[in-house]
């Protein structure tokens, strides 16, 4: 698997300052059904993670100083945090047996939820109980951290996460998304909406067949999204909405690109790995190499691995 990844490294190799910097992208989705669950090769995902064996791991989470996006996507979460805050600074937890309790209650308690998350979900993994803080605990169980991210990292002997998303304006993004969907059909674009259906269809089939991570990181899926996503202002040249959604989108993910950027400068890192919901992996692959990094998505590990076979 590491000679894979190498040698497509290698083909469009790149250095970022002093510091040679490679990203492994892998696309996820961010909710597996329950009925296809058990389908999916998890297992072959976290091997493929193993085996590339990142300095970091990155995740589409957001940072707890980008207080902006928190406020705006997390404010219940926000609320819960600063409560057990207060709890930990009255000093009755000092004398707690469960380090990983008190780990992650430290890193909810400052915002960094997914990272508290990791802790309490290993907690879960052994024979120890959830204890005190069991109420700010998250199920994890049908999301990527739970089947991909976190038993990956367990494996690797990694306890931090690097947080790397942007989200603020999101609400404003997501309606301007329904009213461009809109637009199209009111004016008769079927073409790009035909393209969605058809792309959803091989969605919903790749599920039930046990190779929807294989589907969402093929070049079918990531060729589709962004281009449509590119192509909207050409589609709709007189919508607004559709000049917003493109500018958003390309925002959230340079910024994205930028701070996987500074987290693997920030770490040291030569090798960084990147999880993140699928219809973002053309765009951070190409802010990404702007910067400078060589980057390898999983759908080329993927390829690469087929021919082999």
């Amino acid at each position: 698997m590491k000679t894979i990844i190498n040698a497509c490294l290698i083909s469009i190799s790149f250095l970022c300052q002093a510091q040679k910097i490679e990203v492994l992208i892998i696309g996820t989705v961010h909710h597996f059904e329950e009925e296809y669950k058990s389908l999916q090769n998890f297992e072959k995902v976290q091997r493929d993670i193993v085996s590339y064996d990142p300095d970091i791991i990155c995740i589409e989470a957001i940072p707890t100083d980008d207080t902006l996006s928190l406020r705006e996507i997390l404010p219940r979460n926000m609320k819960r945090a600063d409560s057990l805050k207060r709890e930990l600074a009255s000093g009755k937890y000092n004398s707690i047996s469960t380090q990983r309790q008190l780990q992650g209650a430290h890193y909810f308690s400052r915002y960094d939820f997914w990272n508290a998350y990791f802790h309490w979900d290993s907690l879960g993994k052994s024979d120890q109980t959830p204890g005190p803080f069991s109420r700010y605990h998250r199920s994890l169980g049908n999301s990527e951290y739970g089947n991909i991210v976190f038993p990956a990292a367990r494996r690797l002997g990694i306890e931090e996460f690097q947080n790397i998303d942007y989200r603020y304006g999101e609400m404003v993004f997501l309606e301007n998304n329904n009213k461009v969907t809109k637009k199209l059909l009111l004016n008769l674009k079927f073409k790009p909406l035909g393209s969605y259906v058809k792309i959803q269809k091989r969605y919903k089939k790749a599920n039930k067949a046990g190779s929807l991570i294989e589907f969402v990181n093929s070049r079918e899926f990531q060729g589709s999204f962004s281009s449509l996503i590119d192509e909207l202002p050409s589609i709709l040249p007189k919508s607004t909405e559709a000049k917003s959604v493109k500018e958003a989108w390309h925002k959230r993910n340079k910024i994205m690109a930028e701070r996987i950027y500074q987290a693997a400068i920030s770490n040291k890192a030569e090798r960084a790995l990147l999880t993140v919901g699928a219809a973002h992996v053309s765009h951070i692959k190409h802010y990404l190499e702007q910067q400078g990094c060589s980057v390898i998505t999983y759908g080329e590990v993927l390829e690469q691995q087929s021919k082999l076979n």
